[in-house]
């Protein structure tokens, strides 16, 4: 196992900074706006050959009123009991804030190996104020700049220096990594408008209380990476912010969500599209089926809170009506859920193996031209401007998603009707459940 190390402290000191600085990317939203975090965020990051976990927390307000605040201090601590190290970031420019008090002495009855990490330390002046952080009863002290760099390097030294024991060193564990790396790797990715209960699916597939879940539409904001073993096979599962519409994003911050969870939709291997059962698939999740469908991945389609829907939900009308609404995802399978009860949860894991495993189907060549001739002979591409058309071959170039090329005399006066009508006929002969498939039609 890899040393965790989590960052704890107020709202808008720089953890996210700090959390993208140390792995050298942009993961977690960074805005200049207390509460942007409120999940966990978890990224890895190698430094002097060795292997760490590093886990980014919402913001830390003791003695709050506000529900989320108190669902998020939660996490903190479930996150801090984890872990190897504990990274407590402060403000330097503000200096000791009473909740740093309270924090710091949260953390010292949890019995963690705490570093206080001064941040925005950009001044000769700031430095001077950084000292009187001692006061908060930690011996490490790190001042550095997030934003800019300073001081990263001796913290990351610092972390090697107290966990280098803890890291993976035995050449059987590295192997074992290794493995995992280049072997199969399943990541999906939970995706829908707000409040629909994506997290509720995710915190019932990973048999824990790892994402925040009330019943305040918006919670998460970050796409969070869970890792975890099913079966014989590595799994990511990425749990998103809600999609809104265009209109109805009044924050900047939302604005960044929407982002970033098309960034999942484009990281998964499979997307899963999670509706409330109660209010029946949207235009709007209509429009993230497109954009699925626009990326080329698997898609499943997952109504959630069956389990309120008592007789009134038939699963056969309810299906006919989910394909009437998102024509386009007509291949996805349709699954019936209920994140409360936990009916047919496990239903999710098992479909989106099927999905990736057809993603990854190659027809042979023979095989597809027999297939042609059979659909073309059923029903020939009509006449367009007294031109015969003949579809004369077929091929299967690439996997994920499968994609075909046929060529044809006149390729450009193919209808899409006739388009649809061969993409039906594939799947019917071939499978590609919740498969994306790609047609492209060139002259011979």
């Amino acid at each position: 196992m890899k040393p965790v190390i989590t960052i704890v402290g107020r709202p808008n000191v720089g953890k996210s900074t700090l959390f993208n600085r140390i792995l050298g990317y942009r993961k977690a939203i960074v805005e200049d706006a207390p509460g942007v975090t409120r999940d966990r965020n978890y990224g890895e990051f190698t430094y002097r050959g060795n292997s760490f976990t590093l886990v980014d927390t919402g913001g830390f307000v003791p003695l709050s009123d506000d529900v989320i605040f108190n669902l998020v201090e939660e996490q903190i601590f479930f996150s801090v009991r984890e872990s190897s190290l504990v990274l407590f970031v402060v403000d330097g420019r503000e200096g000791i804030h009473p909740h740093d008090m309270d924090t710091a002495e949260k953390l010292r009855k949890l019995g963690k190996r705490v570093f206080c990490v001064v941040n925005k330390m950009d001044s000769q002046k700031t430095h001077i104020k950084a000292y009187e952080f001692h006061e908060l009863g930690f011996e490490e002290l790190y001042m550095v700049s997030a934003l800019h760099g300073t001081g990263i390097g001796e913290l990351l030294d610092g972390i090697y220096d107290v966990l280098q024991g803890s890291a993976l060193t035995d050449e059987v564990e590295e192997e074992g990594e290794k493995n995992f790396k280049e072997g199969y790797l399943l990541k999906i990715a939970i995706v829908g408008r707000p409040n629909t209960g994506k997290s509720s699916i995710v915190n019932k597939i990973l048999g824990e209380e790892r994402m925040i879940v009330s019943d305040i539409s918006g919670t998460t904001r970050d796409a969070i990476d869970s890792e975890f073993d099913y079966g014989d096979r590595k799994i990511i599962i990425i749990d998103t912010a809600g999609l809104r519409k265009k209109n109805r994003i009044s924050e900047k911050i939302e604005g960044h969500s929407v982002a970033h969870a098309i960034k999942s939709i484009e990281r998964a291997d499979v997307v899963n599209l999670i509706i409330d059962g109660t209010e029946g698939p949207s235009h709007q999740d209509s429009a993230i089926a497109h954009t699925v469908v626009k990326r080329g991945k698997g898609l499943c389609i997952v109504i959630n809170k069956w389990d309120l829907m008592d007789k009134k939900g038939e699963p056969k009308a309810y299906t006919k009506m989910v394909r009437e609404r998102i024509p386009h995802a007509s291949f996805a399978p349709v699954l019936f859920v209920s994140a409360k009860t936990g009916l047919n949860i496990e239903k999710i894991l098992k479909e989106n193996l099927k999905i990736r495993s057809q993603m990854e189907m190659r027809i042979s060549t023979p095989e597809l031209n027999r297939a042609l001739e059979e659909i073309t002979d059923a029903v020939s591409p009509p006449m367009i401007s007294g031109k015969k058309i003949r579809l004369l071959y077929i091929n299967q170039p690439k996997t994920t998603p499968p994609t075909f090329v046929v060529f044809s005399n006149h390729p450009e006066s193919i209808s899409d009707q006739y388009k649809r009508y061969l993409e039906r006929e594939i799947r019917r002969r071939f499978g590609f459940t919740g498969v994306t498939i790609r047609l492209y039609f060139r002259k011979k």
